[in-house]
């Protein structure tokens, strides 16, 4: 089956990437987004998207001449003239693989002629706004960073004469009132960042838009196979006994919906479900099940998971979504490919592993690691140099998410 919808997608690749070009074209493009993808042996699906990715620390060096591209194009588009941009990260100032996330971004950023400073709020280190302003920190490959704090860059914005700010940070808890005093433009928009962002949108978007691609298209292809049935259960505390049982409620409803798509497609694996906070990111507040009743016997660990996310918020909304098995190995473990775009363009990936974990897990999970996605790995998507490393269908379910995430900035 999943050769079928690779064939159908091979012969019509050339109409789908037009239709894609002209639904881009539609409204403006996000900076970046990274999407993750999982891959069975009778469906595709794209599971999540970022709109602040933190991974271009795991990007081949050989995709640094297409990213500087994308990012020259995207400033000279949107933002002429500008030549210092304030990299906004999070507070992860213990993680050295973030910060080198944070290295790879600002080089590629510096590597266009423009120059980068990085900037945190600092919450969980206050003092340091009121000392020296910054902190050296050492990256994964043990380079130091100069970070400053937002409050000590507000009290000198003279000296930094920042023309624009780009986010690293997905602002989950919302208070970022202190960065519009910079009086610059941010990107991407606050408002895309968890606080108000919610995946049920994101999904429900993508899901339209898939059906419209395979119509327009005039594709033979069944939307489900592209994409992973959801519900979205609001005002939910997953420590109550009532709320649990409305949540294995609708949990039995999408399941049986699943059970008829796979008798209906004759597939033998036996379907699962996620559960995931509607405002969620960094793989928390998520959990895989196999049936409802695994909802109402949810351990304390469990339930913890579900009920406080990113900077211990409270999960107050979840999404139900259909799980997708993994087929996708690197070096016999169960992985999954992640695909990032920048100014629309998709510009390369890497795959997330995990030796612990099966096909149904959340591979997004301590102890998982990443193989840059290089050139020479696949010899069947030839049509230019920065996708020979996917497969035609990994690069259209990427573009498709990334244009769902452009659609929810162009609607807010």
């Amino acid at each position: 089956m999943k050769g079928l919808i690779e064939k159908e997608i091979e012969a019509n690749f050339n109409t789908i990437q037009t239709w894609l070009n002209t639904e881009k074209a539609k409204g403006t493009p996000l900076f970046y987004t990274s999407v993750d993808l999982r891959e069975s042996d009778y469906k595709f699906a794209s599971i999540d998207t970022n709109i602040f990715p933190a991974g271009f620390n795991n990007l081949s060096p050989s995709k640094h001449p297409i990213i500087k591209a994308s990012i020259e194009n995207f400033v000279s588009n949107h933002y002429p003239n500008t030549k210092h941009i304030l990299l906004f990260s999070e507070d992860h100032t213990r993680n050295p693989f973030y910060l080198e996330n944070v290295l790879q971004l600002s080089q590629r950023i510096e590597s266009c002629g423009i120059k980068c400073s990085i900037g945190t709020f600092f919450n969980d280190q206050p003092s340091i706004c009121s000392s020296t302003g910054h902190l050296k920190l050492s990256t994964s490959s043990n380079h130091e960073i100069t970070v400053y704090c937002l409050d000590y860059i507000i009290n000198h914005m003279s000296e930094f004469n920042f023309d624009l700010c780009l986010l690293n940070n997905d602002l989950s808890d919302g208070n970022y009132g202190n960065l519009t005093k910079l009086n610059i433009p941010i990107i991407p928009h606050p408002n895309l960042g968890w606080h108000k962002r919610k995946k049920s949108n994101h999904i429900n978007t993508l899901n339209d838009l898939t059906k419209k691609m395979i119509m327009d298209c005039k594709l033979n292809i069944d939307p489900w196979l592209l994409s992973s049935c959801m519900v979205q259960i609001s005002s939910i505390d997953i420590n109550n006994e009532n709320d649990r049982q409305r949540l294995a409620d609708a949990a039995n409803e999408l399941l049986i919906k699943i059970q008829n798509k796979y008798k209906e497609n004759n597939i033998p694996d036996t379907p699962y479900l996620v559960l995931k906070s509607d405002n969620g990111t960094y793989g928390m507040g998520v959990i895989s099940i196999n049936s409802p009743q695994d909802i109402l016997m949810l351990n304390r660990k469990n339930r913890n998971k579900l009920h406080k996310g990113k900077s211990s918020i409270k999960i107050q909304n979840l999404i139900i979504q259909e799980g997708v098995h993994s087929s996708k190995k690197v070096n016999n473990q169960t992985s999954e490919e992640v695909i990032y775009h920048l100014n629309g363009e998709t510009i390369g990936g890497f795959y997330r592993v995990h030796e612990k974990k099966s096909n149904k897990d959340i591979l997004n999970s301590k102890g998982m690691t990443f193989k840059a996605f290089e050139d020479e790995i696949n010899d069947h998507f030839n049509q230019t140099q920065i996708l020979n490393s996917m497969s035609k269908t990994s690069y259209v379910l990427g573009q498709l998410a990334n244009l769902s995430a452009q659609h929810e900035f162009n609607t807010l």
